[in-house]
């Protein structure tokens, strides 16, 4: 009886190790955006990558950005403007405000995009509706952003501009 008894104990002690080394596998698995965040705060970059990249092919906006960051910065990785812009433009199709507003500026300077006004304007116009009420100072350089483009365009160029505006704001765009 007191062999038996041992041998369940040792089955349910042994269940429970598994129970615990699945669950620390399991949170592994289930790293974030703030993960990532982490190991680019302690130079890790290349694990940042690696953690944003899988969070960015899961539609996450944040990874998105931050993505788009370490390819225009080259922090990890070739400095790769054609690969920010790419990420930017996923998180800024979800609405992230500081991704559109750097997306706006690659526009602006043709840096990983062709150069285009109209898309700058547009992109400029998103962020600075869409940054947070504290974010002041992102928002004055979307329109910063905003006002030189506008004085390098034409005026079919602005209602185009304009136009596309409205587009993203109403979900065409999508």
């Amino acid at each position: 009886m007191a062999g038996s008894f041992n041998a369940a104990r040792k089955w349910r002690v042994g269940v429970l190790l598994l129970a615990i080394v699945f669950s620390a596998i399991g949170c592994a698995l289930d790293e974030t955006t703030e993960d990532g965040l982490q190991a680019f705060n302690h130079g890790k970059y290349r694990e940042a990558v690696r953690i944003w990249r899988k969070l960015a092919l899961e539609e996450n906006p944040d990874a998105q950005f931050n993505l788009g960051r370490i390819y225009e910065l080259g922090l990890g990785v070739p400095r790769n403007y054609e690969t920010a812009a790419r990420y930017y433009a996923m998180a800024a199709r979800h609405g992230n405000p500081y991704a559109q507003g750097n997306l706006a500026v690659l526009y602006a300077h043709g840096k990983g995009v062709p150069q285009d006004f109209v898309q700058s304007y547009a992109w400029s116009t998103l962020a600075a509706a869409n940054y947070a009420k504290w974010a002041r100072d992102e928002r004055a350089a979307a329109n910063r952003n905003l006002n030189i483009v506008a004085s390098r365009m034409t005026g079919v160029e602005l209602e185009a501009a304009r136009q596309l505006v409205e587009e993203r704001l109403s979900g065409a765009d999508h």
